[in-house]
């Protein structure tokens, strides 16, 4: 018999097979807020279901914060009910969500299905593409196609009086639902631009939809060169 041997532990194969019959041991519950107040504020996994079915996979350091910005965004687009939405999730100790378990996740269940975690790959995550890929390179099958932004969401947190054009896009892209983009200095949009960090102008009625918002601020320039403001 041989003397020598290579032994190696397949931990991310028993990580999901663990995570599978942990989850197929969950009942999803509706995404809503009286549901995520009771969700930790912990690292861990967690599954999106759209009308009963398995649609988005993901990781979270913050599971409660993570799942309300989901919640968020998802009312911000057409196409779409966030009453359609539950949700269920594991608390994963931090040691074995550096292992991406997510993946092993999305993977398994592909393999099982065709039809889940279509939101998988298709920019619906939380964070920014990059500009590049909005304008070059996004998926005609995405989130951002299949449901778009609700462009007359109302602004409640714009009230009627005179604004810096600054400070209002910093309110407006802080509180929508939404990506804003505007042109910046360094492209950090707390810097503004000096085109427009000196300008005013009055807003006439507290929570005007945000398209309107934007004409406004446009407008501003007074026959400048107005910049895009792209939103998604």
């Amino acid at each position: 018999m041989p003397f020598f041997a290579h032994f190696e532990i397949d931990i991310i194969t028993a990580l999901a097979d663990q995570l599978t019959a942990a989850f197929a041991g969950l009942e999803p519950a509706p995404l809503r807020v009286e549901n995520l107040a009771i969700v930790p504020s912990d690292q861990g996994v967690y599954h999106l279901f759209r009308n009963r079915l398995l649609v988005y996979v993901g990781k979270a350091d913050n599971l409660r914060k993570r799942l309300s910005e989901h919640r968020f965004k998802i009312m911000g687009r057409c196409n779409i009910d966030v009453g359609e939405m539950a949700f269920a999730c594991l608390t994963v100790h931090k040691n074995w969500t550096a292992l991406a378990p997510e993946d092993s996740l999305i993977k398994r269940y592909r393999q099982q299905s065709s039809e889940v975690c279509e939101w998988n790959g298709i920019s619906f995550g939380p964070h920014d593409p990059g500009r590049d890929r909005e304008t070059t390179n996004k998926d005609t099958e995405g989130f951002d196609a299949q449901f778009p932004i609700k462009d007359d969401w109302p602004c409640d947190f714009v009230d009627a009086r005179e604004w810096n054009v600054r400070e209002l896009l910093i309110r407006i892209k802080e509180e929508l639902p939404f990506l804003l983009r505007y042109e910046a200095v360094n492209r950090k949009y707390r810097e503004g631009h000096p085109d427009y960090n000196n300008l005013v102008l009055a807003v006439p009625a507290a929570g005007m939809p945000v398209s309107e918002l934007l004409r406004l601020v446009l407008r501003a320039f007074q026959g400048g060169s107005p910049r895009n403001f792209p939103a998604t």
